[in-house]
């Protein structure tokens, strides 16, 4: 009996011990199943950890990109106002470009080529011309002379008893003698040619000159024609050195008609107030009317502005002091026309007159200081 008990509990311990050992191994398994899932999950909890970083990361990429992005737009914005401002630059040239094409086309208003009024008469070329005072106050001596040329030509400082006065024709002059057609032809005009002219055309003032005095607003016949003469004998000679003395036109010739017909134009300005720097040219219907009243068959104007009726010159006005403005004047417009298109040169040389038909010539100067050289056949 007793043996029998001593198995049954023997055989109650084996099997809570095999029990208890299957309990330990299943939480042994459990154990390792949850420590494999931890371990599992643990990889993605860092990989989602890095992928958060990863955001992060490409948050923080993705504002710096932002940010470069903006700089960007921020650089593209001062591009796009300096080229707006670029424009306004450009305006601001035009408008000065425009302002210079308006100057010049006003130049270009002025009549300067020949008009035909009928087949009998004909109106030829009219220009016109304005000084500009350069010249400079010196300390006057006992024979000093104060140059009153506003066309930028030379003078000398002193008088002198034998002076006389001549064109010199500088190299490259675009205005030459063709001697197979014997017809003054016309060229290209240089920057050079129009600064030596400068340099080798000089006015030199008389003795008896700077001592005659002229009245501007009452000139006497003697002066008118003393005067006419003295440009005449400017432009013949010009024409005589281009053409090697070859007459291909008539000398331009002071006389009676001429001088009366130059006084009219200049009375007519005077009436009509006609500053032709302010009205734009010539007094045409003056010039018209003179014309018809001594039936001539063509007529010519050239006219310059001076500085004889100005402040600029000290005392009373000389013959010295009009031959200056002469000289200078027609210095000017024979070498320095461009602007004009060398229409005043054209006109003084005889070109667009009938070549042989006499040239008659007179000057006059009306009370706004404004010399009229007129030609008439």
């Amino acid at each position: 009996m007793r043996k029998l008990k001593t198995f049954s509990l023997l055989l109650i311990a084996m099997t809570v011990t095999l029990f208890a050992g299957s309990i330990s191994e299943t939480h042994l398994e459990a154990n390792a199943q949850t420590t494999e899932q931890s371990h599992h999950k643990k990889k993605p909890v860092k990989k989602a950890k890095k992928a958060k970083k990863a955001k992060k990361t490409s948050k923080a990429k993705h504002k710096k990109t932002t940010k470069k992005k903006k700089t960007v737009r921020k650089h593209a914005k001062k591009t796009t106002k300096a080229k707006k401002k670029h424009p306004k630059k450009n305006k601001k040239t035009t408008k000065a470009k425009k302002k210079v094409t308006t100057k010049k086309k006003a130049k270009k208003k002025a009549p300067k080529k020949v008009v035909r009024k009928n087949t009998k008469a004909k109106k030829l070329i009219i220009s016109s011309t304005a000084p500009v005072a350069t010249s400079t106050m010196k300390a006057p001596d006992s024979n000093y002379y104060q140059s009153v040329d506003g066309f930028n030509y030379p003078s000398d400082d002193h008088d002198t008893p034998n002076a006389s006065d001549t064109l010199n024709i500088p190299s490259g002059y675009l205005f030459s003698f063709d001697a197979n057609t014997k017809k003054m032809v016309q060229g290209t005009a240089s920057d050079e040619s129009i600064d030596q002219s400068r340099q080798i055309n000089t006015f030199h003032p008389s003795t008896a000159d700077i001592n005659t005095k002229v009245n501007i607003n009452n000139i006497s016949t003697d002066q008118q024609r003393q005067l006419s003469q003295y440009a005449a004998n400017l432009v013949n000679d010009l024409r005589h050195k281009l053409a090697n003395n070859y007459p291909y036109t008539q000398d331009l010739t002071v006389t009676d008609r001429a001088l009366k017909a130059a006084t009219d134009v200049a009375i007519g300005y005077n009436n009509d107030n006609w500053d032709f720097t302010k009205k734009g040219g010539h007094d045409v219907s003056v010039l018209d009317d003179v014309f018809a009243a001594n039936n001539f068959t063509a007529y010519g104007e050239n006219i310059a502005s001076s500085l004889l009726t100005n402040s600029y010159i000290n005392g009373p006005v000389t013959m010295a002091n009009v031959k200056e403005s002469i000289y200078g004047a027609i210095c000017a417009m024979m070498f320095d026309d461009a602007s004009s298109d060398w229409g005043h040169a054209a006109n003084f040389l005889g070109i667009g007159f009938d070549s042989s038909a006499k040239q008659e010539f007179g000057i006059s100067i009306d009370k706004m200081g404004q010399i009229h050289f007129e030609i008439y056949q």
